[in-house]
């Protein structure tokens, strides 16, 4: 049972990121906006049994529609939406108490819930070396390096409020310093990890770290992927990618974004601020082998131009080919 549980873990964790940056499969696929948790109860209806609270930013799937439509005010703003009904799982956050079942369905209100769909088109094309180059004195080219605090020790002095690692092992043979337990984040709500996810990340000396500046861990997972949290709002590498790869435009209002999935290339997505916030905006697909951003640079707020590099089976080769970009906001 345990050795179903933990293949059950890696085949779903692999399984949602293709999902996630593959557009045409993750029609179904939506983000949980409500910032206290979005309730799941076994109904369409308010007065139905509650099942589960699912965090802010984490993904589930819509199976099904009702035609039961509600209206609620939320802080004076008024919400319009339906009960649909969902797939969901205690992954990587326990969020059902009944741990025995991968997945499980019930009914949650979606006015607090976003479409996983790209709302941006990219229009990208290689261009020569001889307008790369002149293209590129017109870029902005800011400071983008992060703090990034890696060790593990400052780390947990920092987080001590917010981050709660496991101190007891069933096997003491198996007892490590870098296993996450809980992590409390900005509204209070506590969310703990599950077991079994936990068990497959863990910190990496100059792989991992926390980026205080936008109050996001990076641990590794298998393969050497990257697994992140916001400290801030619970939300992992799907939505809030790596600081390491983060290229903000010139006035800020957009940002590329990416995460290493543990097979040689990086998944590459650009995000929006939104009230203040970067939110998912669109997937970014290279063009041809190439599957690693060599440098990157904005022109304006809206267009930009990148060099990539592919990987052979054996090494990573420096050829490089250059591209210009336009975004185009839906």
């Amino acid at each position: 049972m345990l050795l179903d549980k933990m293949i059950f873990i890696r085949v779903f964790a692999i399984t949602l990121l293709i999902l996630f940056f593959v557009s045409g499969n993750a029609q179904d696929y939506y983000f949980v906006t409500a910032k206290s948790g979005l309730n799941v109860r076994s109904s369409n209806k308010l007065s139905a049994k509650k099942m589960a609270k699912i965090p802010y930013g984490v993904i589930v799937q819509k199976i099904a529609d009702t035609d039961k439509e509600m209206t609620i005010i939320d802080n004076g703003i008024e919400i319009t939406g339906k009960w649909i009904k969902i797939k969901y799982s205690n992954y990587p956050y326990i969020i059902s108490k009944e741990t025995d079942t991968h997945e499980k369905e019930g009914f949650v209100f979606d006015g607090y819930l976003k479409k996983n769909e790209n709302d941006a088109i990219i229009n990208s094309s290689r261009i020569p070396k001889t307008e790369y180059d002149e293209l590129f004195k017109k870029a902005s080219k800011p400071i983008e390096k992060s703090k990034k605090i890696g060790d593990l020790d400052s780390i947990k002095t920092i987080l001590k409020n917010r981050v709660e690692w496991v101190s007891q092992f069933e096997n003491e043979d198996y007892k490590r310093e870098d296993q996450i337990k809980s992590i409390t984040i900005s509204n209070g709500q506590k969310l703990i990890l599950n077991e079994f996810f936990s068990e497959e990340i863990g910190f990496s000396k100059g792989w991992s770290g926390y980026y205080p500046a936008y109050d996001i861990l990076v641990l590794e997972g298998g393969h050497t992927s990257d697994r992140t949290f916001s400290i801030k709002t619970g939300e992992t590498e799907g939505t809030i990618g790596n600081p390491d790869y983060f290229v903000h435009s010139p006035q800020k209002t957009l940002r590329l974004n990416g995460i290493f999935g543990g097979q040689e290339c990086i998944s590459y997505f650009f995000q929006r601020k939104v009230k203040g916030e970067f939110e998912y905006l669109t997937e970014f697909d290279l063009i041809d082998d190439h599957c690693v951003i060599k440098e990157f640079y904005w022109i304006n707020e809206t267009s930009f131009i990148y060099r990539t590099k592919y990987y052979s089976k054996d090494e990573i080769h420096g050829e490089t080919d250059c591209f210009k970009g336009q975004i185009k906001l839906k």
